[in-house]
């Protein structure tokens, strides 16, 4: 085949996967997959986001998490995590940040509800001033995840 067909053939071929992707799942390959891998398992120290209480439960604690980032021991499927995530608000969008949340509870999660870009707006706007991670126990109001 010439080089010139292979490409088109090859560029096409990419704009159909581009096409069929998930709306949030780039983002989630961008920002996320590199410490909670693509599947959503565990990878080193980052707490895995498949079948976890803080993806399966309330919006509210992971929309402030990856808005502002988290710090502290954490509990997931009874492993016990102390580790910092980074918080990205500052460079995403509300509409970024719902549609990327939408792809993890509903692609981590059997049961997983998506995340409305109004939710996000709504809690930005209550945080506007923060400037710190979240802590674990802010988020759970003294709580584990899953209690």
């Amino acid at each position: 085949m010439p080089f010139g067909v292979a490409s088109a053939v090859a560029l096409a071929g990419l704009a159909a996967a581009q096409a069929a992707e998930k709306p949030g799942e780039k983002t989630f390959r961008d920002y996320c997959a590199a410490c909670h891998r693509y599947d959503g398992q565990e990878m080193g120290e980052a707490p895995p986001l498949h079948a976890s209480p803080w993806v399966d439960g309330p919006a509210e604690p992971l929309i402030k998490i990856v808005l502002h980032g988290v710090r502290g021991r954490m509990q997931v499927q009874g492993k016990i995590y102390d580790r910092e995530m980074p918080g990205f608000g500052s460079i995403l969008a509300d509409k970024t940040v719902a549609d990327l949340l939408s792809f993890v509870r509903t692609t981590f999660n059997e049961q997983g509800k998506p995340v409305s870009e109004e939710e996000v707006r709504r809690i930005r706007e209550r945080n506007e001033s923060r400037t710190e991670y979240w802590r674990v126990d802010e988020l759970l109001g003294g709580k584990q995840a899953g209690e």
